[in-house]
């Protein structure tokens, strides 16, 4: 499999190898892009007002409050470096993601115990800028392979036919709760939880029960831990731009299981 895959999926893969070979959680696979804006940051930090669904035992939490907070995430660059950076407005700090015809992606190793725990990843985020796309949108081809935000899980292994990944999307026109196959890899499993423009500079909160989701596109249990989470926003397929705001980053375990 691992000749016939393109050569940035094939270096993200390397990576899972990589790190499941020396004993470390992590890897991922994903694009990065640079975007210009489409709403004023003014607008964009107000809250959807919603109740959140699990309450978890937080292993980590990134609030992106701090100048340098990025420097915890690795970064892999596949078509020119996506623009990264810490904003702040109001009581909000993020990271506000801009791509313009780029590709990288930022990663964070972290181990949590899929097999016996119920591991569970919360953030919030918001699209402003969609890469425009000329065909008809899928989660299953490689033209026009790009989306306004990503959120990966992944979980690393040695060999390169054993990694899976869970990729979310926010799409611009597949309904919310569609589901596909990678056209990269069996072995990554796309997950759309928004469809369309939000209201304007509003947060969107996303819960997801990690073993559930798995068991939903894999059709089986986690048989590996997690090992590394990534966020990405990329238009470098349709040549375009994309933008998209992330924050609040929460993995840990449903409270009361462990």
């Amino acid at each position: 499999m691992g000749g016939l895959l393109p050569k940035k999926i094939k270096s993200l893969l390397l990576i899972f190898i990589f790190i499941g070979a020396i004993g470390a959680v992590g890897g991922i696979l994903f694009k990065y892009h640079i975007f210009v804006f489409r709403y004023a940051a003014s607008k964009a930090v107000k809250e959807m007002p919603v109740l959140e669904k699990y309450r978890i035992e937080i292993v980590k939490w990134f609030t992106f409050s701090e100048e340098n907070a990025l420097k915890e995430w690795e970064e892999k660059v596949f078509k020119g470096r996506v623009v990264y950076m810490i904003e702040k407005d109001k009581d909000v700090s993020y990271v506000h993601a801009k791509s313009d015809k780029t590709a990288s992606a930022l990663y964070y190793k972290i181990k949590l115990d899929a097999k016996n725990n119920i591991p569970i990843v919360k953030w919030r985020w918001m699209v402003t800028i969609f890469p425009n796309k000329e065909l008809p949108e899928s989660l299953e081809t490689k033209n026009e392979d790009d989306f306004a935000a990503r959120v990966y899980v992944i979980f690393p292994a040695k060999f390169i036919t054993n990694c899976k990944v869970i990729e979310y999307v926010w799409t611009e026109t597949l309904p919310a709760g569609t589901t596909g196959i990678s056209p990269y890899s069996k072995n990554i499993r796309l997950m759309a939880l928004r469809s369309g423009p939000g209201k304007e500079g509003m947060w969107y909160l996303e819960e997801r029960d990690i073993a559930q989701d798995y068991i939903q596109l894999f059709g089986e249990k986690p048989r590996m831990d997690v090992g590394a989470v990534a966020f990405m926003t990329d238009a470098d397929t349709t040549k375009t731009s994309a933008a998209s705001l992330y924050t609040d980053i929460k993995l840990g375990y449903k409270e009361g299981v462990r």
